[in-house]
């Protein structure tokens, strides 16, 4: 499950590093040391500029909860530890990518992509199926919400993670449908 996140800091913030998952997923989920330590030291990289360029909480940091709203929904809905935090944001991503599709930010060939690379590190890419309104009660507490605003992390393209509150709710709703089991 801990190659969620890795896969995660490819997606917002490295395509580069995208495509070397890509390359070595295959022995990644073996468990090659070298290659494991490598993705480990490119995912801290990346996790350390952003929390250096945003050490509060104010701004880009909240790029690292790509994946993370429709995975705490996730989460919250079946009972933590049923599913593990991974699992979750994996699918969860799948879900921020599908949207992204949706607003017409990326192609079905990127979308196809992120869940592809999930899917072969062996994490989910569906969640069971949830009551619409459930779901959307549930992402409405989490921690993005800012001033009663749901803010997503969504793909401007892979590599490129940003931050919104516009996006088409009607959209979302049909994100959240299309992506359970």
């Amino acid at each position: 499950a801990g190659l969620a996140e890795v896969i995660k800091y490819a997606l917002l913030a490295d395509v580069e590093f995208l495509f070397w998952l890509e390359t070595h997923m295959d022995q990644l989920v073996a468990g090659d040391p070298v290659l494991l330590a490598e993705a480990v030291y490119r995912s801290c990289a990346h996790k350390a500029r952003i929390v250096a360029n945003d050490e509060k909480e104010q701004g880009e940091r909240a790029l690292l909860n790509l994946g993370h709203t429709f995975g705490h929904a996730i989460e919250s809905y079946m009972g933590y530890g049923v599913w593990l935090h991974g699992e979750a944001v994996a699918t969860g991503m799948v879900m921020a990518a599908d949207l992204s599709q949706r607003m017409g930010w990326i192609s079905l060939d990127d979308l196809a992509r992120t869940k592809k690379i999930i899917q072969r590190a062996n994490l989910p890419v569906a969640c069971p199926s949830i009551p619409l309104d459930e779901f959307l009660a549930y992402m409405s507490h989490d921690k993005k919400v800012l001033n009663g605003q749901l803010r997503l992390v969504l793909l401007k393209q892979l590599g490129q993670a940003v931050i919104t509150k516009d996006f088409d709710v009607e959209l979302m709703k049909r994100t959240i449908l299309a992506n359970q089991e």
